[in-house]
């Protein structure tokens, strides 16, 4: 397979990935922009503002605060002070961990048994490359 080829497979691949989050997100009656900020405000080991999450995601702001306001009006998040009183903390509350688990587990268990099927190896290249690529598309549009 030519360079042109290999790089529309690839592409059509990555469609292929993203879709299959997206109908995950929509089977259980959310985006795919509302399981991305779940994971980060439940998995990740830091606390994020809207602004930072807007910033990681490439998210628009108002995107992100109709998601944040939802979770909020299900009880599923609470704001603290941050360091910069018009950039709040955004805090899961304990509902809201046991909700991320319900969503997270199953995606987290399939994503799991996927990454399983590669050797240490293979994800070691995989890393790599998919760093360098992020880098080099970040450059190409003058945001890195």
């Amino acid at each position: 397979m030519d360079n042109k080829g290999s790089l529309a497979s690839l592409k059509n691949t990555l469609r292929k990935i993203d879709s299959l989050y997206d109908f995950y997100a929509k089977s259980v009656g959310l985006n795919y922009a509302s399981i991305s900020i779940l994971q980060m405000l439940y998995e990740d080991e830091r606390e994020y503002t809207q602004k930072e999450i807007c910033n990681e995601l490439g998210l628009p702001k108002q995107f992100v605060n109709s998601i944040i306001s939802g979770f909020y009006e299900q009880g599923f998040v609470h704001f603290k002070e941050g360091k910069d009183r018009r950039n709040k903390i955004i805090l899961v509350t304990n509902s809201g961990k046991d909700y991320a688990h319900k969503i997270l587990s199953p995606l987290n268990d399939a994503e799991k048994k996927a990454w399983g099927s590669l050797s240490d190896e293979e994800l070691g290249y995989l890393d790599v490359i998919l760093k360098d690529f992020y880098k080099s598309l970040s450059v190409s549009f003058d945001l890195f």
